[in-house]
């Protein structure tokens, strides 16, 4: 069994710490500690904090688009929001974890140059793929009809982004369910 590389331990725990605490929150002593390393050995693999962030928003922006990939086999949108909703699940679940680029875009003008155009990267995806999955649901008979595809996709990732934040801050441990509930019935998925 292979073991885990110091450079995957180090954007583990960044962002674990960055979901839980936030960008400004955390330094390279906390992570270290975490990690069980020296802080110059973070040094080694990344020269700044601003350099971790953007290796951590990118390797969260490929497991994302991984799992959209792999949903949009299906040919059927209500199918593949289905799969769409599940990490807003878990989070919710966790009660205390929320989406990466949901925590950083509450810091946005505090972040790199890099890291800004990370996050900007992974909502426009995102609304990207909702809008692509609204349309299909529309012409799929899915979904109700005279939807709006661009704006219920805004809606869609806002209100899920949201029901993280308010879950955390507000202790509605249904919270996120209810998001998802609510949006499976707007769009009338059964």
């Amino acid at each position: 069994m292979a073991t885990e590389r110091t450079s995957d331990k180090i954007i583990k725990i960044t962002q674990e710490l960055i979901q839980t605490r936030g960008y400004s929150a955390i330094s390279f002593d906390d992570i270290a500690v975490r990690v069980g390393i020296k802080k110059p050995s973070i040094v080694h693999h990344f020269a700044n904090k601003g350099e971790l962030a953007a290796a951590v928003v990118d390797n969260y922006r490929s497991m994302f688009l991984g799992l959209l990939a792999q949903s949009a086999n299906s040919e059927s949108a209500a199918r593949n929001l289905e799969v769409y909703f599940q990490p807003y699940l878990q989070f919710g679940e966790s009660g205390n974890l929320i989406c990466l680029c949901g925590a950083l875009a509450g810091e946005f003008s505090a972040l790199p140059e890099s890291v800004q155009l990370q996050v900007s990267g992974f909502f426009q995806e995102q609304h990207n793929w909702i809008c692509q999955q609204i349309s299909l649901g529309i012409n799929n008979n899915e979904f109700a009809t005279g939807l709006d595809a661009n704006a219920t996709a805004t809606w869609v990732l806002s209100c899920l982004q949201g029901a993280l934040l308010v879950r955390r801050a507000g202790g509605i441990t249904t919270c996120v369910e209810d998001a998802v509930l609510t949006i499976k019935n707007y769009l009338r998925i059964s």
